[in-house]
């Protein structure tokens, strides 16, 4: 059965998951790629480095955020919501990364738990951890929610 989630299931589905997908557009194009994040208060919070969704997010500010909640080809919730995006400075910003560490860091597999297959972490992802990371918010001023159970 298809169907659409009441307000409490959108909130519910954005607070439970930690992934999701920003959608932008500038210069032309539409970029959508994934993100970690946590979502407090009718803002989705996260941390980024220097790229083209920066560029992109700089140049237009709205954009759309795109969560999945995926049991099976038959059994999902998937939520999509419209707002602005918003860089974010000083103690704001500080207390946003306090926030994003508290939830994600749990996640983040330790070196002695990251499969040997998969090789070291990549350097190049360490930009964010290291004290220069670009810390943003998006407030959700529209939120709209289906699922098929």
């Amino acid at each position: 059965m298809l169907g659409k989630l009441s307000p409490e299931e959108i909130e519910a589905v954005l607070t439970r998951n930690v992934i999701g997908r920003i959608g932008t557009a500038a210069e032309g194009k539409v970029y959508v790629v994934p993100v970690t994040y946590v979502y407090q208060d009718g803002y989705v919070l996260g941390h980024t480095s220097e790229g083209m969704k920066m560029e992109f997010l700089r140049s237009n500010p709205e954009c759309c955020f795109e969560v999945d909640e995926m049991k099976s080809i038959s059994n999902w919730q998937s939520v999509i919501g419209w707002g602005t995006f918003e860089e974010l400075q000083g103690e704001i910003a500080n207390q946003v990364m306090d926030t994003l560490v508290a939830k994600l860091a749990p996640l983040v597999p330790s070196e002695t738990t990251h499969a040997a297959r998969m090789g070291p972490m990549p350097s190049h992802r360490t930009s964010t951890q290291q004290g220069n990371a670009i810390v943003y918010r998006i407030l959700l001023r529209e939120r709209s929610g289906r699922y098929e159970r």
